[in-house]
């Protein structure tokens, strides 16, 4: 894996990543060596041989993995491996440069009875003054993996889908545009494919002559980035996805749409045309857009209105970075202008504003208020104009605030008061496409979401494919259009959490495609979803049923009950 393209193209990148990572998760030359684990104890592995176990894999942050719902009936972690990245290193492995590794005996060993929180503190991840990612009650990585691989620790249901896990560093998280996250990303998919074929090998010396198929569920995204799959991380989805590993029975990745249809950070301008920018106030963070030509069209030439009305020019013509001041020749952005695939390829303008909140009287910054974006010249097929994401997430510190485009010809809801779907005509504000630029490959499942009732209808927020459709196929995770949301587990064992978007949809079709790998069914690619989900969304996009799940999810009024016959609301053994 260390060979491929997209993974050389950004090596100076990523031997940097330990600077963004505590310190105490540094391997440094005084940390012994680790000596070798098995994945998993003999009690957690695939109970039936005749039967194909798939490994469901997740990539997210702050994993509870010491979670009963993560356990045999025996107690032993079904985690196989996973990778802290924010831990106290304790040992060093030499495909590891920071953080701690955990194999299920691992776990199994700093897991105490009765203490919830004894496996964190253990791993560094619960101390303050140094990291708190797992002292919350809540965290996203607890509800992904919860959907994804989370079973009752009662039989041996669970048995049957060991688990991988990469928890990603705040740092990665902290800074939604992704200029940050999509490192790790890359670094969290090689190891979670040298795990995975270890661990196949380990299952199948042990538990039958069959390959485990790999899930791997990434519950992230962003807006910006290359609107045509072009992009590194969408690249190395579409390599492995395409690559045969012997001791593997094929790799699936389900990622979701995002959550942007209807935040206006997309457009499409032709020649001549204007559209507003709205640059928030007291924002401490850049902002930034991106402007795509079409393939083998000239650059084009952008200006720039500042709120006074003052007309800027973008001084690039040819690939560079390049600075962009105002009429007292005070810096207040810059702009960089990339090739993407040769002269052939399309070109991206990227205009980055200073923050509109200095950090000191030194700092550049630019004013805050309704800036004009005029496209002075392109080629015939206009431009794509996509805003990059730039929000606070739930948790963390960082207070980024959205910059929007503005279009007075722009109806936000319909006549009726509904949030309006697919496009109409040509606006140039546009909703499809507005899918997260991570799944922009052609291998990934793209995951939409949905209400369960009126059971069919999209969730408003769920970002559409460039054809306007909700994904590949949509899963609920919203009760209904006035109860945003389902239930899903947080970091302790009796806690719960309200949350909604496509990350929790996504999760949901990894669980189900287990369940079908698992129990050997030749399961194709994404185009022929539509054959295998009976249900039908409103825009005719396939509609996943919710799963059995053994937590009240909160989308039914009845209650939902897990395999066994038992209703979820009873308590969990450790509880």
């Amino acid at each position: 894996m260390s060979d491929r393209p997209t993974l050389r193209d950004f090596a100076p990148v990523r031997d940097n990543l330990p600077l963004f990572v505590p310190p105490a998760a540094l391997v440094g030359p005084d940390v012994p060596p680790a000596g070798e684990t098995a994945f998993l104890h003999a009690e957690a592995r695939p109970s039936d041989p005749e039967k194909a176990a798939a490994i469901i894999a997740v990539i997210d942050h702050a994993i509870p993995f010491a979670h009963p719902l993560f356990t045999t009936d025996s107690g032993h972690s079904r985690f196989a491996s996973i990778w802290l990245m924010e831990a106290a290193a304790t040992e060093r492995r030499a495909d590891i440069a920071f953080g701690r590794e955990l194999r299920g005996p691992d776990i199994d060993a700093v897991r105490v009875e009765g203490d919830p929180g004894a496996a964190y503190r253990a791993c560094g991840l619960a101390w303050p003054g140094r990291c708190m990612s797992m002292a919350h009650a809540d965290s996203h990585g607890a509800a992904v993996a919860a959907l994804a691989g989370g079973f009752r620790p009662i039989g041996d249901a669970g048995r049957q889908f060991p688990l991988l896990g990469v928890s990603l560093p705040r740092s990665a998280m902290a800074e939604t545009s992704g200029s940050l996250a999509g490192f790790f990303i890359q670094s969290a998919l090689v190891f979670i494919i040298a795990r995975a074929r270890a661990l196949a090998r380990e299952i199948s010396a042990g538990s039958g002559k069959h390959k485990p198929a790999l899930v791997v569920n990434l519950s992230l995204g962003v807006t910006a980035g290359p609107q045509d799959g072009s992009g590194p991380l969408a690249r190395l989805l579409d390599d492995i996805g395409k690559m045969a590993f012997p001791e593997l029975g094929g790799v699936h990745f389900v990622l979701p749409t995002g959550n942007h249809r209807q935040d206006c950070l997309r457009a499409h301008l032709k020649s001549g045309d204007r559209i507003g920018w709205n640059i928030p106030p007291a924002d401490p963070t850049p902002n930034a857009i991106e402007i795509w030509s079409a393939p083998s069209e000239p650059v084009p030439r952008l200006a720039i209105s500042t709120p006074s009305g003052a007309r800027l020019e973008v001084p690039l013509t040819t690939s560079g970075a390049g600075s962009i001041a105002d009429g007292n020749n005070r810096p207040i952005g810059r702009v960089v202008l990339q090739r993407r695939g040769g002269n052939g390829g399309r070109i991206c303008q990227t205009v980055i504003l200073h923050p509109t909140l200095p950090t000191g009287p030194d700092t550049p910054w630019s004013p805050p208020g309704l800036w004009c974006l005029h496209l002075v010249s392109a080629g015939k097929s206009g431009c794509d104009l996509v805003i990059h994401r730039d929000d606070r997430l739930p948790g963390f510190r960082t207070q980024g605030r959205q910059s929007r485009l503005v279009d007075p010809t722009y109806a936000r809801r319909t006549d009726d008061g509904r949030w309006p779907g697919e496009d109409e005509g040509s606006p140039m504000i546009r909703r499809n496409g507005t899918v997260s630029a991570y799944a922009r490959g052609t291998r990934p499942i793209r995951v939409g979401a949905g209400l369960a009732r009126p059971a069919g209808r999209i969730s408003p927020y769920s970002g559409l494919l460039p054809d306007g459709i909700a994904g590949d196929v949509v899963a609920p995770a919203d009760a209904s259009p006035s109860r945003t949301g389902m239930i899903v587990p947080s970091i302790t064992p009796a806690g719960r959490q309200r949350l909604s978007g496509t990350s929790l949809a996504a999760p949901q079709v990894a669980r189900w495609l287990a369940a079908r790998l698992s129990a050997g069914d030749a399961v194709p690619g994404r185009g022929a979803l539509r054959d295998m989900i009976k249900g039908r969304a409103e825009d005719d996009t396939p509609l996943l049923p919710l799963d059995r799940l053994p937590w009240r999810p909160g989308l039914s009024p009845r209650v939902e009950e897990d395999g066994s016959g038992t209703p979820p609301s009873a308590p969990l053994p450790s509880e």
